[in-house]
């Protein structure tokens, strides 16, 4: 990479890892906490909203963002466009959540999701104020503010979450949290990209920008009613504290692959469009970013699975026990979630969204069948399916970046192969040795040591490439630690 575009990504690695780092470890305590205060039909009553939130929040982007930043010539114009068309379909959206709320809350036979709804759906136009200067501040590579603003915006709503909660506000707890986050976000995002709109709008540049938009717009609308169907299905076939257990489960399996996720894609998305036309470059900078994080993400999703049980029970309490049996099948989802993503942003960065919405038509319709195949197994049974989906769909992903780029199913599994025998091995390794210990506590106090002083003594004795990348980077930043881990 050339010299400045190298320190702005290194940058801009450094302060989105800060970010998810400080963001994960503060949304799981503040999570631990509010799961202690509340019950898991709190949750699932939020959960049963998702899906249609999160249609809403595609339709007001609509894919606008993405565009903004794989577009080489932006002008005033084409920002100014998409903030308006961003607020009107924002305003949109809510009316008719608003009208819609009580046959959601008659859907669900649950009269409380009427006022739910109606409060919590104005995130989204809270939301639509801001999304412009987001995608500003990306383009900008200035992720410092970004980092900066979700870190306060998640600290003050935590508080208010857990205020409110405390004080048996309930599921409302939850609602006001999202309100006040959203808040925050837009009122901090307005002070640090000091972009003001004008609230102009451009025929010709919506055309150009919806070009490249539409196409995304198809395919992240299928993937949301994917993601969020589940929700949609329990919380009609099973009940509220049902749905409560799974989303409690799959937030916990989330957790790790969406920081990897969230830091190679944010980071490099608006980077790597400068390579589109360069694929040995491409490909190369790709390969040498995923490396080190899955080597990193695959032990933890191991180690989660097998300490599931005292994990949730320790964290959360009891009341949780039967989100613990849920939470290995879904750590497995994990496993593929960041290349399946990793794949469809690189057809992004080649501008090809058109390939994306392609997939999206090949692959949802099994999804859906292996979805509603499972309902009659039970919440395990859907938890199965997904996590069935998450390697079919990146087995398909696979295919347009192995047929344009030469970066295809096999060679991404041989890069990822070591990492999955080593935290194979490793998982064994941790259940042998927790196996007398009845106490929960003490079974995440041998098991989570014994796990870590395991993959590394593997990875050491195959003399993993990776393992030795990663410590020269640890000594380049540390130089005191040099002789702990040479």
């Amino acid at each position: 990479m050339d010299g400045e575009i190298k320190n702005k990504a290194f940058k801009g690695v450094a302060w989105s890892s800060l970010e998810q780092f400080v963001t994960q470890i503060v949304q799981f305590i503040i999570g631990i906490v509010l799961a202690r205060l509340l019950l898991p039909q709190d949750y699932g009553l939020v959960g049963m909203l998702s899906i249609f939130l999160g249609i809403s929040a595609l339709f007001i982007n609509s894919g606008f963002s993405q565009a903004l930043i794989q577009q080489k010539d932006k002008s005033p114009e084409d920002y100014n466009t998409v903030f308006t068309f961003n607020v009107g379909v924002a305003l949109t959206m809510y009316l008719i959540l608003f009208i819609c709320a009580p046959y959601i809350a008659h859907f669900y036979s649950q009269p409380k999701l009427t006022a739910i709804t109606r409060v919590y759906s104005l995130n989204l136009i809270i939301s639509s104020l801001a999304s412009v200067q987001s995608t500003i501040l990306s383009i900008r590579l200035n992720f410092e503010a970004l980092s900066k603003v979700s870190i306060i915006s998640l600290i003050i709503s935590g508080i208010t979450g857990i205020t409110l909660a405390y004080l048996g506000w309930g599921v409302w707890a939850l609602v006001y949290q999202g309100i006040v986050a959203a808040s925050i976000n837009a009122i901090t995002l307005f002070a640090l990209c000091r972009w003001i709109p004008s609230f102009s709008f451009s025929t010709k540049s919506f055309k150009n920008l919806f070009s490249f938009g539409s196409k995304l717009l198809g395919s992240s609308l299928i993937n949301t009613i994917y993601e969020n169907i589940n929700s949609f299905v329990i919380g009609k076939a099973f009940n509220a504290s049902e749905l409560g257990y799974y989303n409690r489960a799959q937030g916990f399996s989330s957790i790790p692959p969406g920081i990897i996720t969230s830091i190679i894609i944010k980071v490099n998305y608006p980077i790597l469009v400068k390579y589109q036309d360069d694929h040995e470059k491409l490909i190369s900078t790709y390969s040498s970013l995923l490396r080190v994080p899955l080597f990193i993400l695959y032990p933890i999703m191991f180690g989660l699975a097998v300490l599931a049980v005292p994990f949730i029970v320790t964290l959360v309490g009891e009341k949780w026990l039967p989100a613990a049996y849920l939470l290995p099948i879904l750590c497995f989802t994990g496993l593929w979630s960041p290349l399946t993503h990793i794949n469809l942003n690189l057809l992004y960065v080649k501008g090809r969204s058109d390939l994306v919405l392609k997939l999206e038509f090949i692959k949802k319709p099994i999804a859906f069948a292996l979805l509603f195949a499972s309902i009659p197994l039970g919440i395990k049974g859907i938890c199965g399916s997904v996590a069935l989906y998450s390697f079919i769909a990146f087995s398909f992903n696979c295919y347009y970046t192995g047929k344009i780029l030469n970066y295809g199913f096999w060679k991404q599994i041989k890069e990822i192969l070591p990492f999955f025998g080593y935290s194979v091995v490793m998982a064994l390794g941790v259940w042998v040795v927790t196996l007398p210990f009845s106490n929960n506590l003490v079974k995440l106090a041998v098991g989570i040591p014994t796990g870590i002083v395991t993959y590394y003594a593997i990875a050491r004795i195959f003399s993993d490439k990776t393992l030795t990348s990663l410590i020269n980077l640890i000594i380049s930043r540390l130089p005191a630690l040099q002789s702990v881990l040479k």
